[in-house]
């Protein structure tokens, strides 16, 4: 059973509706999922020339009841009929616009939407000046998925770029779509053929064109993260290297500090050893000449008589 919901937004003060397929009843993360793939892309390709680029993101959505005849906040995927209409409400930014207006109608897209979870969800608004032309994304993406420079798109290459940018069909195939693009059915689609089928659907090559600029741009921040770790780990291997340095030669002079303090209390202590034995020395010598003047000097009683 394919199921349909319409979801209108404002984009850059301008309203847009389009219809996404599912193949049941979505659930509010799917929902979410997929109109923030698709209205991102979009905002980014119609941006204005000037205008800031503002990630798409869904704050709320609301639902058209069909017997309260009014929108009311949708909470749960119970709410949605096939068919309905929804409307997503992004965060309060300048250029929210409180004109109601009518919702146009809803445009058919080829539905699909990056992976749950993943990182590029959360791009970072890097985009500046004049939004790129039609011919230059169509360009870009071409060559972008012509592996090998071969001059046409084979299965191969659609479906590793589908793969490698995280882009999920909800209800078309690869296939389906290398199909469609391969009009005259020789196997690989020519520039030619290219041509025509971003006219028929101007949504994917914006997915194929922006999806590949950021991961273009998420490439060039891990290497530039990896840089500077890297020289990050090289200063703290040079500082390291310093400190060992530094400790071998503390470790060397204190080493030769506690050699030349031992040294010179070897030397005090032989000096003092040498000064005890003189005064020893002194010492038994007047003692032995008072002991010469005792027993032999004139008149004492011990004095050998002949």
């Amino acid at each position: 059973m394919v199921f349909f919901v319409s979801v209108a937004a404002d984009i850059y003060s301008r309203k847009h509706n389009i219809r996404l397929e599912f193949q049941s009843c979505p659930t509010i993360t799917e929902l979410i999922n997929a109109a923030e793939s698709q209205y991102d892309i979009d905002a980014r390709a119609t941006r204005p020339a000037g205008y800031p680029d503002i990630p798409f993101r869904v704050q709320t959505f609301q639902v058209y009841d069909d017997i309260l005849l009014r929108w009311v906040d949708l909470y749960s995927s119970a709410q949605l009929t096939s068919g309905c209409q929804c409307y997503a409400f992004q965060p309060e930014t300048v250029w929210n616009v409180d004109l109601q207006g009518a919702i146009p109608v809803a445009k058919d897209v080829v539905t699909w939407s990056s992976a749950v979870g993943s990182p590029r969800r959360a791009r970072v608004a890097t985009d500046s000046g004049v939004p790129p032309s039609m011919s230059e994304k169509l360009r870009s993406a071409f060559y972008d998925l012509d592996n090998g420079g071969k001059g046409y798109i084979l299965y191969s290459d659609l479906r590793s770029a589908f793969m490698r940018l995280d882009i999920e069909f909800a209800y078309a195939t690869v296939g389906e779509l290398f199909n469609e693009a391969d009009r005259n059915h020789d196997g690989h689609i020519s520039y030619e053929e290219w041509v025509r089928f971003a006219i028929d659907h101007p949504n994917v090559i914006d997915a194929l064109f922006f999806r590949s600029r950021d991961l273009q741009e998420e490439r060039r921040e891990v290497s530039i993260r990896n840089s500077r770790v890297i020289a990050v780990e090289e200063a703290a291997s040079q500082r390291r290297l310093r400190e060992l340095e530094l400790e071998r030669m503390y470790r060397d002079s204190q080493v030769s500090l506690d050699r030349s303090r031992a040294q010179r209390d070897y030397e005090e202590a032989k000096r003092e050893s040498e000064m005890a034995r003189q005064r020893s020395l002194a010492a038994a010598e007047r003692e032995r000449s008072a002991l010469d003047k005792l027993y032999y000097s004139p008149g004492s009683p011990s004095r050998l008589r002949y």
